[in-house]
Formats: C-alpha cells, structure tokens, sequence
C-alpha cells in the first residue's frame, strides 16, 4: 500500500502528526464552541437590527408625513390657485407668460424659504404638463414627474432622485391644487424634498438614545424601481441638537445607486457574508429603510475566543516537537544527508560522497550509494572527452553559417532562392516586397512594366503569368524582368540553380527597387514635353489672333450699325466679353510656365457667374442639363482679373456638363464662409475614380478620352485661384456627383 504522504520526509510526518493531534484536538473543539456562540450571537444581532430598522421606518414615515403636510399648505395657498386657474383658462400668450413670471417670483420669495427641507417647488396643470418651477422645469425628469404627478393623490414618489455636483439626492411629494370654486383638482404642486434633510429630521426623535455615530450601523433607503439611496453613519448623527448644516442641506455624503449597481452590492455581500442587514417598509411610501452592520466588528468577542482556542493548540505542538528531537537527529538526518547526495550528482557533482558511521540498515544504504557515484563519475569524464570534440565542430560549422547569413542579411537588393518545387529555401528581409507580388501573381496576373522587356517573350508565349518569369524552373539562362507592383518599380534577375546530382533546378532571384530612377526619367520626359508645348503654343497664338482680330473688329461694325434699342446688343456684348476671354487664354497658355501676374480690379462673382450661365446656356441646353444659380454671398467683390476668374467657372462647368447625363443638373452657390468667399460647383454625374482624384490637379492628366481632353482645364483654373490667393480643393466625388470648391479673398475696401 502507497504512503499517502510519500512527498513528506520521516521527520516531518513525525512532527506534523504530533502537531495535528494537538491543534486538531484543541482546534476543532474550541471551533464547535466558538461556533455555538457565534450562532447565539448572530441571532441577538439580527433582532436588534431588525427592531432598529423598524424605529428608522417609523421615524422617516413621521418625518415624511411632516414635510407631505407642509407641502399640502403650500398647495391651498389662494395665490397659487387663482393663478394657476387663470393661466389654465387664459389663452393671450404674453397674459399667460406674466401670470407664470408672478407665480415664479411668489414660489422663489414667499414659499422655497419657508422650508429648509424643500429643494425646489413646480405647479403642474391638470394634464400633466409643467407651469412653473423655481429651479428645475425642461428637464426630462422634471417632465417625467410632470406626467407621473396627475396619477397621484397627495404621495410621495417611490424613486430617489440622483444629485449633481449642484443639487442634493432627493424625492418627490405631489399635491393636488383645488379650484377656489368649483373645489375640483386643477393641478398639482410638486415639492422636491432634499434627502439629507428628510433623513436629519427623522433622526431628531433618537429613539435609540446614544451616538448613532459609534455604532458602526449604515442605513440604506431602497425606493420601489430598485434603487438605493446610501446613508453613512455619521449622517445619522446630524441634527440632533437642532441644528441644520450645509452638508445637511447639500445632501454630502449620501450616495444614489442604480439597481443595478445595488444587484451587485447584494451579490457580493452575500458571498462573503460581510454585513448583517435588516429591512423594514416606511409607511404605504414604497421605500424600504435597511439597516447593516459589518460581521467582522459584530462578531469580533468570538473571533478573540478561537484565537485563544488556536493559541493553546500551539503551545503544546511546540511542547511536543521538543520531544522528538532524538528520532529526527538519528534517523532522518543521514537520510536527508542521502537525498542531498543525489540532488548533487543529479546536479553534475560527481564527487559527491556520504558519510554516515553507522552499522544499520542506514549505513548499508550509504556504502552502497557511494559505489555507484564513482562508476558514475568514471562514466561522465569519458562522455566529457567525447562532447569536447563535437562542440568543437560544431563552432567550426555554425561560424560559417553565420557569415553567410550577415552577408545576405545586409545585402539592400532583395534575394530569395526557390527550390525545385517552388519552395522558398532562403530570403532576406529586402526580399519581403518580391515575396508578397510572387503570391499575388500566382493567379497569372501580368504585372510587366514593358512586355517587350519580358524574357518570356522570347520563347513566344502571348498569354503567360509573371510566375513564368520569376518561379518557373524550366529555363537554363539568367533572365531580367521590370515589374510594377503597387507604386514601386523593380528590376528582377533569375537565375537557374543545380540542385545537386540529381538533376533538378531551383531558382535564384534578386530584385533590385528602381522606383526612383524611373520617376527622375519620367520628370525628365515630363519636362521635355512642356518645352515642346511652349513652342507649339507660341505658333497656336499667332495663328489664332488674327481670326480674333476679325471677329472682333466685324463685332464692332456690328454694333455701330445697329440700333440703339436693339436686342441684339447683349448678344454683341457677349461675343466682345468673350473675344477677350480667347485672347487672355491664349496669353495665359504663353505664360503657363512664366510666374506672371493678373490685372487687378473690383470684380463682382456674381456678375462673374450670370455672364458664364449666359455663355454656356447653349452647351448646357443642348445636352439637355440643368443650370442653377444661388447667389447667397453678402459680399461677392473680390480683387482680381475678371477675364481669369471667368475662365475658372467655364472650365468648371464644362467638366460638369460632359461628365452628367441627360436629365441632371449643375448648381453654382456662392456663400461666406469665414473670411472667404466659397463658390460651390455640384453635379450629379457619375464622380471621378477613386484612384484618379489624387491625380486631377496635376497637367495633361485627364480621365476623357483620347481627343476630347488635354488635362490642362483644372490646372490652369487652380493656378489662377492661387494667384488670386484663393484656391480650389475637390470635396466630394462618388457616384451621386461631384462638388468642387473655390476659395477667393473678398474685397475688405466694399465690405466697410
């Protein structure tokens, strides 16, 4: 049969079995004792909690009962019932507001200060809706206790209303307001009483007799929806002599519970039996007056008698320990010493010995375990010997595997070598961009900057996927590939690795990131192109204003001939205001590149806009949109060049026209915003991508067709609102339209 208590050594179960004899014989009899008064005790305990939370009721029924009286006074004032009558009655809106303002004042001055206990005071109408109140009279809760107050005769509410940082904790009493004639209920008065002072006036009686304070006793008021109003010790002391403090008055100290938080409280006092408590109904109010006291102070004359009981118990294990000195001295001494041994030799100290002079079955045990240590220890120094050798090779290898792996660590081109099967057998972390593309392109996605510069294109596959170029295993020459993988650009090499004898190829790749030297090429072409732009523009501007020069001199032949009366000067007007529109572009298409600056004068937005609904009327009519105008700004002068500022709505709104379909509409509204003047143009076409708004603002980019756009129109409007220290930022752009903002500075000289 196993020993139960094998883990123990002999001297411990010796010294723990005369040990437990004692404090178990002493322990558990002075428990049962201790137990039995306990019990007694407790019962004494709950019965005088139990008479005292039936005096606290009493008491706090008596003090309610008090203030509901007062409050009833209150209600059969005369001056409150012919004014709250008259205001049911009346139906002049500035009558009925000065019969509440006189009501107000007589609530403030002639009856809040009569009652210290009352917070505030509100008069309800018959229907529950609130009249007046001197404090509180739009909040929800006082619109809660306006609808719940109709439902009442004289009563208290059974909630507690939480307090502020401004307010006391406290409840509510209602009272019906009688008419002077007809003797009916008109209307309530609802009297907010402060906690603290309900609970000070109750206390008054002392029924008890001492210091409520000493007695560690707390008294907690629950209402009817669960809530609880906390009332510390201390609290139950005040008023007394009388008196009526501010910490009374403000409610300090008390705290309000939610049911929630008092479901908690009550869980985790009953699992660790902590408190004695007892509950007792205050009147026909709805709330409960609880009152507790910690187990720990009530119960502390038992705990001192099991302390007593314990203490004997340990004397007489010491006296007993004293009496097995010469077992443990002379039997489970060399058995430790034996124990000790092998944790030595287990530890690695072979030289361990045990010395015990003795001819017992002890030092039999002794001899026999000093024999074996020395054929351990002989056995060790020969595997010692062996493992020296093998360390040292095994140096040798690691540190050559060490400065292959800082070398490729180092290494800022990426290195990933695959295996015959495509298995990734090493790669360094330059190689994590190459890694993530080669996964995302096992699908066969084509991922080449050139195709022309794809070595696949050399065997004559049309249709093949980048792995073909960066995992396949079935070309024997190096091979170099450009790809695009997000907005980074990389220069790859394969190259064949011979795995072995056995004839199979793995792969090596590097990859080197070119992203910037292909940008730095592509700014270089970029610029190039502008200088040939700048050429192309100088010849387009001589051939161009000639055909303007014609226009605008028959324009002028035009309107000498006709008559003074005639309708056709406005459209005279229109061709002149846009013949020198055509030859400012032309001027600013010259200047694209040159810092020049605009010719400044007054100019009217307004003005602006009306003369650009009146040039594109036609283009808008005939794609079949409508155009709105909402001229809302105060001040719509600014200080520009009007043929610039004209030129930044045409655009604007020619992008709009081509991007709705039939049916839509293009708003154009002017409004301030700060100190700016915002021009919002909205349309309801079909938005820009996601991936091209970024890019909107930058020149000969366009998402138009080839032939139908240049990418110039937006630039060109945002150099000009800059220029006029203003600016343009898209605001929104999905597939309910598109709006775009123009920022200008107003004219601060009209706006004085």
């Amino acid at each position: 049969m196993r020993d139960p208590l094998h883990r123990l050594s002999v001297k411990f179960k010796l010294a723990f079995g005369f040990v437990g004899l004692c404090v178990g014989a002493f322990g558990i009899g002075g428990f049962f004792i201790s137990s039995v008064a306990q019990t007694a005790l407790t019962d004494e305990i709950m019965a005088r909690l139990d008479f005292q939370s039936q005096a606290y009721a009493t008491d706090l029924h008596a003090s309610l009962e008090m203030l509901t009286r007062r409050s009833e006074d209150f209600a059969s004032d005369g001056y409150i019932r012919e004014h709250l009558a008259s205001m049911v009655s009346e139906t002049d809106e500035v009558v009925i507001a000065q019969l509440k303002k006189e009501l107000h004042r007589h609530l403030r001055v002639n009856k809040l200060p009569l009652e210290p206990a009352f917070m505030d005071l509100a008069v309800v109408s018959a229907v529950g809706e609130m009249q007046v109140a001197v404090l509180d009279e739009t909040s929800d809760t006082a619109l809660h206790l306006a609808k719940w107050s109709i439902t009442q005769e004289t009563s208290a509410s059974s909630e507690v209303l939480p307090g502020s940082a401004s307010r006391s904790p406290g409840l509510v009493v209602a009272t019906p307001i009688l008419g002077l004639r007809s003797g009916q209920p008109i209307g309530r008065l609802l009297a907010t009483i402060r906690a603290g002072v309900w609970v000070t006036l109750a206390m008054r009686n002392a029924r008890i007799g001492r210091d409520r304070t000493m007695e560690d006793v707390g008294l907690r008021l629950y209402d009817n929806s669960g809530g609880c109003l906390v009332v510390p010790p201390r609290f139950l002391n005040y008023g007394a002599d009388g008196t009526m403090s501010l910490q009374v008055q403000e409610g300090q100290g008390l705290a309000v519970l939610g049911p929630s938080e008092v479901h908690n409280l009550s869980r985790a006092g009953v699992r660790g039996q902590d408190v004695f408590r007892k509950q007792f109904p205050i009147g026909n109010s709805g709330w409960n007056a609880e009152v507790s006291i910690h187990s720990q102070r009530a119960l502390a004359p038992v705990s001192s008698l099991q302390s007593d009981f314990f203490f004997v118990g340990l004397v007489l294990a010491a006296a007993s320990i004293f009496l097995l000195y010469f077992p443990l001295r002379y039997l489970a001494k060399p058995m430790a010493m034996l124990r000790d041994a092998a944790l030595s030799i287990r530890e690695g100290d072979f030289s361990t010995r045990v010395e015990v002079d003795s001819e017992d079955e002890v030092g039999d045990l002794a001899k026999s375990f000093n024999l074996m240590a020395a054929a351990v220890e002989s056995r060790n120094a020969e595997l010692e010997k062996n493992a020296a050798d093998l360390r040292e090779r095994q140096l040798e290898v690691l540190a050559q595997r060490d400065r292959l792996d800082r070398v490729i660590s180092t290494l800022r081109d990426g290195l990933v070598v695959f295996g015959a099967n495509g298995e990734v057998l090493l790669s360094n972390r330059a190689a994590k961009p190459l890694l993530e593309f080669i996964r995302q392109t096992q699908g066969g996605a084509k991922q080449h900057r050139n195709r022309r510069q794809c070595p696949s294109a050399q065997i004559q596959l049309e249709d093949h996927g980048c792995e073909l170029c960066l995992g396949g295993t079935n070309f024997d020459k190096p091979q170099t590939c450009m790809l695009e993988f997000g907005d980074r650009i990389f220069d790859i090499h394969a190259t064949p690795l011979p795995l072995g004898e056995s004839g199979d190829f793995g792969r090596i790749l590097s990859a080197r990131d070119i992203t910037l030297r292909v940008a730095r090429d592509e700014r270089e072409i970029h610029q190039e192109r502008l200088v040939v732009l700048g050429e192309v523009a100088a010849v387009m501007a001589h051939e161009l204003n000639n055909p303007l020069a014609s226009i605008s001199m028959f324009n002028q032949l035009m309107e000498a001939k006709l008559p003074a009366d005639s309708e056709l000067h406005e459209n005279i007007d229109v061709i002149k205001r846009n013949t020198e529109t055509c030859k400012r572009v032309i001027g600013e298409l010259l200047s694209y590149a040159n810092d020049t600056t605009p010719e400044l004068s007054l100019v009217d937005i307004h003005s602006v806009l009306q003369d650009v609904g009146r040039f594109l009327r036609p283009v808008v009519d005939r794609s079949r949109v409508a155009l709105n105008l909402e001229l809302e700004s105060e001040n719509p002068w600014v200080m520009g060049d009007e043929v610039q500022l004209r030129q930044i709505f045409v655009n604007l709104v020619m992008n709009a026209t081509q991007a709705v379909a039939a049916g839509g509409k293009i708003d154009l509204k002017s409004f301030d915003q700060g100190s700016q003047l915002i021009i919002a143009v909205r349309d309801t076409g079909s938005g820009i991508p996601a991936d091209a708004q970024k890019n909107i603002f930058r020149a000969f980019f366009t998402t138009k067709a080839r032939g139908e756009g240049t990418g110039l129109g937006l630039p060109t409007a945002k150099r000009i609102a800059e220029l006029h220290g203003g600016g343009i930022e898209l605001m929104q752009s999905d597939d309910q339209g598109t709006l775009f903002h123009v920022r200008l500075r107003p004219s601060l000289e009209v706006s004085a």
